[in-house]
């Protein structure tokens, strides 16, 4: 490729050092390098430039590489060039997909290793010199492709040539050319076929045979694709599934275009056949992980609204609302900083206690004693521990032993093998005596919420000095036991006006327990019972088989299995039920969950309480 002409790389980094390894990596190349250390810099030679790559540091002086890529994708001129990221900065899942979103095709980490930067490079330069000598070539095909309807003498030299030059760049690009002969009915396949269509060495195939190939459900859109018989110069493009010779079925691209006379003997139609598999899997594996990403943020807005309301329940004003939520929002925020360093599966418990407790400990006295074995605690429990210590230094600061000097706090853990492998003790001393208070705040709901994580038990006790808290439940595999301990007490509220006049029993499925808690106690404060709630498959499954309820509450994913047999078993004993679910997309529900009633996450009450509203007035089997 010596005697072509040499593209354009662009090569952007604040540092004039890394440009020149850059520089000296890339020089065998024979390209043309353009340096420039600024995102200003960057833009204005990419006004006047086309140019094959951009090679980009992720920080740069004046705007990040992200923001710079948005920028040069605005440029119709850069659409799809292609840009490769460098970071010195380890990049997690919402980075790298940040950076694909703003149209990067890969990322080189710091340090450059330069056999590979030199084979990236030379990869999508080749890349560059191959689209546009596809499109050259494409455009040459339709020229001498109209001239062979006007003489077929000089059509059919034009042919030979441009068939040859199409096989080339076919074998480069992995893709088929055919022709449809609609006097005859046959499909003319080039050699390459056989590679992209599975068909072995087929060379033509009737128009009927290759159909039987076709997906049924796309198989009327691909004979269309085919015939092109409305008007002369139409022009199409379908997807349709098709299955090899040898039993695989994958996904083709077909764009088409009809030459000649609409409904004359000698109509024919020039197309290729890309197969596009790969890109299609790409797509729906997008779009389940957008959907996925939905739930879960769903799940946490969620989250926070139950916290919200549940705090509000005993404020006494509005700044000690909004402090105490920022305050435990704060406890959550760090959890999830140690599961993110812990790749989202676990997080060490001495960290977890230790920055749980850091605000809480004087550095005049030991305030604070913790000792423990090394434990990873799985994500669920891991939150909600986090929440717990928050709670317990809390209520210690407030009215137990950090309250008063030389109170003194142990924290003990500990975990082995069998059904309670993990124990958790809070003890305190030195403070002024406690009691129990007839009141239920949030903290005891955290409590709870840490048990039913741990599926374990746990026990408090207002003590002569001071208060303590025990835990031991199972963190391999944690279940919520719904009759393990009593439902939560709160104080009545007003009812709603809108609430049902009817009682109902309502079996609520949750597997965070702070929105099944917020759901239980809206629909008590209307006056309904409540069944569980189960923050589990098992449990759930095992209180819908039981039955002798009127209505269920849903919750779409619990952990690795989804709420459809449970749906199935309500359905077969004619019980209405309503999902919550963080879904927008119905595709990624289930299908026998697609056409029941959904409130989605974070919900309002009114919507639950309009649901109830209806299925009240149905008639039975409805």
């Amino acid at each position: 490729m010596s005697d072509l002409k040499p593209v354009q790389i662009l090569l952007v980094d604040d540092q004039p050092g890394k440009l020149l390894a850059y520089e000296s990596i890339l020089s065998s190349l024979g390209e043309t390098l353009i340096k420039a250390q600024t995102a200003s810099e960057a833009l204005a030679i990419l006004v006047k430039t086309d140019v094959a790559l951009i090679l980009m540091d992720v920080c740069l002086p004046d705007i990040d590489g992200f923001e710079l890529a948005s920028i040069i994708r605005q440029h119709p001129r850069h659409e799809r060039t292609a840009i490769i990221f460098v970071s010195g900065v380890r990049m997690n899942e919402s980075d790298l997909i940040r950076g694909y979103e703003t149209g990067a095709v890969d990322y080189v980490p710091v340090p450059v290793v330069p056999e590979i930067l030199l084979s990236k490079v030379k990869i999508f330069v080749e890349l560059y010199r191959k689209t546009h000598l596809l499109q050259e070539l494409n455009e040459q095909l339709e020229q001498r492709v109209f001239e062979r309807t006007r003489d077929l003498e000089m059509s059919g030299r034009a042919l030979h040539q441009s068939e040859e030059r199409l096989r080339l760049a076919s074998e480069a690009a992995r893709f088929a050319s055919y022709e449809y002969d609609a006097s005859n009915g046959i499909i003319y396949l080039t050699a390459n076929a056989a590679q992209v269509l599975g068909l072995e060495d087929s060379r033509s195939i009737t128009l009927s045979e290759f159909l039987g190939h076709v997906h049924p459900e796309e198989r009327t859109v691909a004979e269309r694709s085919l015939r092109l018989e409305t008007s002369p110069e139409t022009e199409t493009e379908v997807e349709f599934r098709f299955t090899g010779n040898r039993g695989s079925t994958f996904w083709v691209l077909n764009r088409a275009r009809a030459f000649g006379n609409a409904g004359e003997q000698d109509q024919r139609v020039l197309g290729t056949f890309l197969d596009i598999d790969h890109h299609k899997r790409a797509e729906e594996h997008q779009r389940h992980l957008m959907a996925e990403l939905d739930h879960r943020v769903k799940n946490v807005l969620a989250n926070v609204l139950a916290m919200a309301r549940l705090s509000s329940a005993n404020a006494t004003s509005v700044p000690q609302f909004v402090a105490e939520l920022t305050e435990r929002l704060r406890a959550m925020a760090a959890a999830h900083d140690l599961l993110r360093r812990g790749n989202w599966t676990a997080a060490p418990m001495h960290e977890l206690v230790r920055t749980a407790l850091a605000p809480f400990m004087s550095g005049r006295h030991p305030n604070i004693i913790t000792e423990g074995t090394p434990v990873l605690l799985p994500a669920r429990p891991a939150q909600s521990l986090a929440l717990l210590l928050h709670e317990l230094a809390t209520n210690a600061v407030k009215h137990g032993a950090l309250s008063a000097s030389g109170g003194q706090v142990t924290v003990i853990w500990s975990a082995s093998e069998g059904e309670d492998s993990f124990k958790f003790a809070w003890s305190e001393r030195g403070g002024p005596k406690v009691s129990k208070s007839d009141r239920r705040g949030f903290g005891l709901s955290v409590l709870e919420t840490a048990r039913s994580d741990l599926g374990g038990d746990a026990s408090w006790e207002f003590r002569q000095e001071g208060f303590v808290f025990q835990l031991r439940g199972a963190i391999v595999e944690p279940a919520f036991e719904a009759q393990a301990f009593d439902p939560p007490v709160h104080e009545p509220r007003a009812q709603s006006p809108t609430a049902n006049d009817a009682s109902l029993s309502i079996l609520i499925v949750e597997d965070e327990p702070l929105v099944a808690m917020q759901i239980q106690m809206d629909l008590e404060d209307d006056g309904h019972k409540v069944i569980g709630p189960a923050t589990t498959f098992q449990k759930g499954m095992e209180l819908a088989q039981r039955g002798g309820f009127d209505f269920a509450v849903l919750d779409v994913n619990l952990g690795a299995a989804d709420s459809s047999p449970i749906a199935e078993c309500l359905v077969a004993q004619n019980i209405p039920f309503v999902l919550a679910t963080g879904f927008n997309d119905l595709d990624s529900l289930p299908s026998i969950l697609r056409d029941a009633h959904r409130i989605n996450k974070p919900y309002e009450v009114r919507d639950l309480r309009s649901i109830l509203g209806q299925c009240q007035k149905a008639p039975a089997g409805n």
